[in-house]
């Protein structure tokens, strides 16, 4: 392992997938322009933290924006903040979104000194003397990534604190378009520390070997299939006692958090009854303003019971509300299924489906029979 010759303290900071710009999807386009506000708040606040705290490293891994949304405006934040940190060293490994070749913001020639934007999709080495630091990387050419840079490599110099940046997909499947690595190769390529992005979910910090790797995760929660609360990694690099030691700290620059809940309201057939059930969800979770919530009504409910739809983000004081009907229609149905009216016939052939593993095909089933049912009873209904 590496040794620190001069500076005994030294602070990484490592972010990645922040999507800027990027279009929200699953929220109102009202709500969809807030939150690219948000994200870019969110953002702001991160390089003040890099700017106030001395941060000397930063390890951008991928998908600082997606380049097909990117504004221009997007492109003066970025270079307005990077100025603004003179003193940190940021190190731009281009992910699948933000992938060079199409990305006029890093070939324009705009982003100041103290910005290394890798551009090659082989393994890319930068020192940094003044740290000791070996920074190991690569970059997205375009949006697919089929090669290894990793494979048969180990680092040059294993005095110095070697440490890999990228955006990859670690133990993925081998036929992965999204750098597809392995931990064997970080075992044998031998840096003190990984920082990878192309996850949305942060993960805890691995040891492999004698190394180190983290997932930083999404800088602020992109939706519904990123729950959470999102943030970055801090990094502080010590030499104890003649040997390296690193400290991973989850830090956190947005706010706004996506949860999924799941309701079962089996046999429930009154309106009033699903409202209690959510807000007394939401109390004992502790949901508020900040809180972007999905619920999932699941179970077995009457067949005309209709669940309804006019439940909004302001009925429960949260940033965003949406609510799925995922129920059943077989609550009750015992008598349909001897029933040799039409009704009852229409029940029995949807009943496999009904029943069956597909969550999809049990959907289309419910909704089918409802539908059914309330045109043979002469009802209208809206689902």
């Amino acid at each position: 392992m590496s040794e620190i010759n001069e500076k005994k303290h030294l602070k990484l900071l490592q972010c990645g997938d922040i999507h800027l710009d990027t279009p929200y999807t699953g929220i109102s386009a009202e709500k969809s322009e807030e939150r690219r506000r948000e994200l870019r708040r969110s953002f702001n606040h991160m390089m003040q933290y890099i700017h106030d705290r001395g941060v000397d490293i930063v390890l951008m891994c991928g998908d600082i924006f997606d380049t097909v949304y990117a504004t221009n405006t997007t492109a003066e934040v970025l270079i307005h903040e990077f100025k603004n940190c003179p003193d940190a060293t940021f190190i731009i490994t281009p992910g699948s979104a933000d992938s060079y070749e199409n990305n006029p913001i890093y070939t324009s020639g705009r982003l100041p000194k103290n910005c290394h934007v890798i551009a090659s999709e082989s393994l890319t080495r930068l020192d940094l003397n003044e740290y000791n630091v070996t920074i190991y990387g690569w970059g997205f050419r375009n949006g697919k990534m089929t090669e290894n840079p990793l494979y048969d490599r180990r680092v040059d110099d294993i005095s110095r604190i070697n440490i890999v940046c990228g955006y990859a997909d670690l133990d993925g499947p081998l036929a992965s378009d999204m750098c597809p690595i392995s931990t064997a190769d970080l075992k044998r390529f031998g840096a003190d520390y990984y920082a990878f992005g192309s996850r949305h979910q942060a993960s805890e910090t691995v040891r492999v070997g004698a190394s180190f790797y983290t997932y930083c995760g999404s800088l602020e929660c992109t939706g519904f299939d990123n729950p959470g609360i999102g943030g970055a990694n801090l990094i502080v690099v010590d030499d104890k006692n003649g040997g390296i030691s690193f400290d991973v700290r989850k830090l956190t620059f947005g706010h706004l958090c996506f949860y999924t809940e799941k309701i079962d309201i089996t046999g429930v057939d009154a309106y009033n009854e699903i409202i209690n059930r959510i807000s007394r969800l939401i109390s004992e979770k502790k949901y508020g303003i900040e809180t972007a919530l999905r619920i999932e009504l699941v179970g077995y409910v009457d067949p005309r019971f209709i669940i309804p739809k006019n439940l909004d983000s302001e009925s429960f004081g949260l940033y965003y509300f949406d609510m799925i009907d995922k129920t059943l229609p077989l609550w009750g149905t015992e008598k349909l299924k001897r029933d040799m009216s039409v009704k009852g016939e229409l029940f029995r052939n949807l009943l496999p489906m009904l029943e069956g593993e597909s969550e999809e095909d049990r959907l289309v089933a419910a909704r089918a029979f409802r539908m059914g049912l309330a045109a043979l009873e002469n009802r209208e209904i809206d689902i």
